[in-house]
């Protein structure tokens, strides 16, 4: 028999479906107890059974409409298997105790038979076969006369009109308990430079390690990601929704989106980290106050790079320094940046400045600053030194003085994007007592340690652009190279 019910002037869309399976579970008597002395007793019990399933079932509707609807779940007997989202079936138990002949109840004189009855409940998820909520229905009921199967039978389904039985609000209560999603994890894939063009894929899995009640074609749960820099591919905005169906049957148990990274030159705070925030925003039919799920921060690259400088002279020296963690910053339009001016730095209140930025120098015009050292003196760290003749030495003069730089700017001496890297390098017999060299793509040493680098080749700025890789090769005239590598950190 199936029924299905929906309540007049409340909509049926979005509401959690129940399905009552119509098969009653029952255990019967074997048949070893059939031959003993109290044969009849369980003969009895059998043909109990039969009934009482039998009953159960001719009361279906009867339960269905006991248990009710509301304006978020309804009992649904016709509900195909992609709209179900939760199974209410039920079980049956029964424990006679009826005295021999000729035996009297010392304690409860004139009573020959007791029968205890139990109905259990149980509300399953048939997506995930797990229980969300249990109930039981019972009662123990005595008599002077032992009773036969119909008698116990009218009493045992007198139990399926008990108050006991669960209604449709006490089962929405026991769902939503269940349904109330308090952690879940966030992870982030792809390119990790912010510059406003990379993308990735966000990742939610592991909602409550699994969502309930979610049928494939009938969601019950709302979620809603956001981000506080980037923004998601889907909706080109900083927040995307979601529903329970499409993460439980879509990945499964995992739902990913495309994310486009924020540019690290548009923000002055915290800019290396983007927080992802997943909030549950309905249940059911119906909105519900946003309830947090999950916060993470996710830590991106702005263009911190370790920048290698490795100087060969054959013959005369070799040298191989890095300047670490050099936040590398260029943004397409440099009209955006911060400006500040030179009178700004001239008192005591002197403005705290991060890159990218500009100064406007009078009568010279204006120098933009595209990225920074994490030593204030810009001294590098050697990794390697070694002299081209028998008994030299190398070293780097490392004082205020030292001629140490590792810069990108613009300027109006050259209004291209270009780097100014130096290291002051020295060789001579004795460290302290030499000859400087001070190599360097803007050097005003002799051209046998200068390499000359006016602009950053275009597809080399767009890779730092991106945060990726890069390697320039220069040489000069005097057969020396200057190998400059960008290595993304």
């Amino acid at each position: 028999m199936a029924v299905s019910m929906i309540l007049p002037g409340i909509a049926s869309a979005n509401r959690g479906k129940i399905r009552i399976i119509e098969h009653l579970s029952t255990e019967k008597a074997p048949s070893d107890k059939m031959q003993s002395e109290v044969a009849d007793k369980w003969i009895r019990h059998n043909q109990m059974i039969d009934l009482v399933e039998a009953g159960y079932l001719s009361r279906i509707q009867d339960l269905a409409y006991r248990i009710g609807n509301n304006q978020n779940l309804e009992v649904d007997q016709d509900a195909a298997n992609t709209m179900e989202n939760f199974i209410l079936s039920a079980s049956f138990n029964c424990i006679p105790d009826e005295l021999p002949d000729g035996v009297e109840n010392e304690d409860s004189p004139g009573i020959k038979a007791s029968y205890y009855f139990v109905f259990h409940f149980e509300l399953t998820d048939p997506q995930t076969n797990e229980i969300v909520s249990m109930y039981k229905v019972d009662a123990k009921f005595t008599s002077a006369n032992r009773l036969s199967a119909q008698e116990q039978a009218e009493l045992a389904l007198k139990l399926l009109d008990d108050p006991g039985i669960p209604n449709i609000d006490q089962i929405e209560a026991d769902i939503t308990a269940n349904a109330d999603y308090h952690s879940a994890r966030i992870r982030y894939a792809g390119t990790s430079a912010a510059n406003g063009k990379n993308t990735g894929k966000v990742t939610v899995s592991g909602i409550r390690n699994n969502v309930i009640g979610e049928a494939k074609s009938n969601p019950i749960s709302g979620f809603e990601l956001r981000c506080e820099k980037g923004k998601f591919k889907k909706t080109n905005t900083r927040f995307v929704r979601f529903e329970g169906n499409e993460y439980f049957h879509g990945g499964p148990n995992s739902i990913s989106f495309d994310y486009e990274t924020y540019n690290c030159a548009d923000f002055e705070n915290d800019k290396t980290e983007e927080r992802f925030t997943l909030v549950q925003i309905s249940r059911f039919a119906g909105n519900i106050d946003e309830k947090l799920v999950q916060e993470e921060v996710i830590e991106f690259n702005c263009g911190s790079y370790n920048i290698t400088a490795h100087y060969s002279a054959p013959g005369f020296a070799d040298a191989k320094v890095v300047w670490k963690n050099v936040s590398v910053l260029i943004p397409d339009d440099l009209s955006k940046i911060p400006v500040y001016h030179a009178e700004d730095f001239e008192n005591d209140d002197v403005p705290e400045v991060i890159v990218p930025y500009a100064i406007n120098i009078p009568d010279y015009g204006m120098e933009y600053y595209l990225s920074e050292c994490m030593d204030e003196l810009e001294i590098p760290e050697i990794i390697s030194l070694r002299a081209g003749r028998p008994g030299a030495v190398l070293w780097i003069e490392k004082g205020e003085e030292a001629l140490n730089k590792c810069s990108v700017e613009k300027t109006p001496e050259n209004p291209f994007v270009h780097l100014v890297l130096q290291f002051d390098l020295y060789i001579g017999e004795n460290e302290g007592d030499g000859e400087q060299i001070a190599v360097g793509t803007d050097s005003e040493f002799p051209d046998a340690y200068t390499f000359p680098w006016k602009s950053i080749d275009p597809d080399i700025l767009e890779k730092l652009q991106a945060g990726q890789f890069a390697e320039k090769k220069l040489s000069n005239q005097a057969g020396a190279t200057l190998t400059i590598t960008f290595d993304p950190k």
